[in-house]
């Protein structure tokens, strides 16, 4: 699959660690030049530093309408043209409802669900023009219910409906899907399974039949699977990476 992007241009949220540098990674692996975007800027720096004059980036808060529409400027200045948008940056907090304040709740939606609707927003215009491709991030927290992750569960289903209608908005000139990811080793799930009082993510991830985490490849390859032209009769769906914690 060496060159499978080769020309394109890609939009990675959270592309400075775990799961979006990994699918920054294998994109620039792959031919496609790409933006990372993230809050930290020095985080953001270092992971464009390992991929190489390939990548770019842009600091901010993926909710705010300003980093979008910046991050679409730079691909274009970067790659000439934006064919792939990857929303995969968001924050995983476990909170029992009654522990749910207002300010975990806010920004939990902001950066699960506002921020993709926020890039999908500035990117439909120039994806459209270039037939491209939008994945989105789920997770098995919108459809198993798991005492701790109400907040989250919300922003993960959000995302869901939002994908599958906005691939009836963008078709036939632009493909939308999302994977929805099981428990997968980033540091972040690591921090939080050593501090979870919960019991949230050890319930998930003690109900997977194939008994252990992903491993951020194997969602990264679901993504870049929906995001090539091997996905190009797929639109709207959303594929599930969870070790089979959710079978159809």
């Amino acid at each position: 699959m060496m060159g499978e992007f080769a020309g394109k241009t890609a939009i990675v949220t959270g592309g400075s660690r775990g799961i979006g540098l990994t699918v920054a990674t294998l994109l620039v692996e792959r031919g496609a030049r790409v933006v990372l975007v993230g809050r930290d800027g020095v985080a953001l720096a270092e992971a464009a530093e390992g991929l190489g004059e390939a990548a770019t980036t842009i600091a901010g808060d993926i909710a705010q309408a300003d980093t979008a529409e910046r991050a679409v400027a730079k691909a274009i200045d970067h790659g000439g043209a934006l064919d792939i948008l990857a929303n995969i940056a968001g924050i995983f907090p476990t909170a029992r409802i009654e522990e749910t304040s207002d300010a975990l709740y806010a920004d939990t939606i902001a950066a699960n669900l506002t921020g993709t609707m926020t890039f999908c927003r500035a990117a439909f215009p120039v994806l459209r023009e270039r037939d491209g491709a939008i994945v989105n991030m789920s997770s098995t927290a919108a459809r198993f219910p798991t005492p701790g992750l109400a907040a989250y569960a919300a922003a993960k289903a959000g995302v869901e409906a939002f994908t599958r209608t906005l691939a009836a908005e963008g078709a036939p000139h632009i493909r939308v899907n999302a994977v929805s990811a099981g428990p997968t080793r980033t540091e972040t799930v690591d921090a939080l399974m050593a501090s979870d009082t919960t019991g949230a993510v050890q319930a998930v991830t003690g109900a997977l039949p194939l008994g252990r985490l992903a491993e951020p490849r194997e969602i990264a390859e679901a993504v870049l699977f929906l995001a090539s032209s091997r996905a190009s009769f797929i639109t709207g769906q959303i594929l599930h990476a969870n070790g089979g914690g959710l079978m159809a």
